[in-house]
């Protein structure tokens, strides 16, 4: 299954949230398939930039958006 274009981390939070609210077995399996995919994903890239950082070369991708534990930056006048 492919990803939607929004952010990996996120789509994998939203099938964690998914799996845990479904009673039923049946439904659960696509879920914990896509999941695990999603994962699998989710390692592969970060296994990636993991040895792009290790052999020392700056040309991984750098990340996007800001974790909420990154102070804020402010632009003086």
């Amino acid at each position: 299954m492919s990803v939607p274009a929004r952010r990996l981390d996120d789509r994998i939070r939203e099938l964690c949230s998914e799996a845990v609210a479904t009673d039923n077995s049946q439904e659960a399996a696509p879920i914990l398939a896509e999941l695990r995919s999603s994962l699998y994903q989710y390692t592969y890239r970060l296994r990636g930039r993991a040895a792009a950082i290790l052999a020392g070369g700056s040309d991984f991708p750098i990340e996007r958006r800001k974790a909420a534990h990154d102070p804020v930056k402010r632009s003086t006048p």
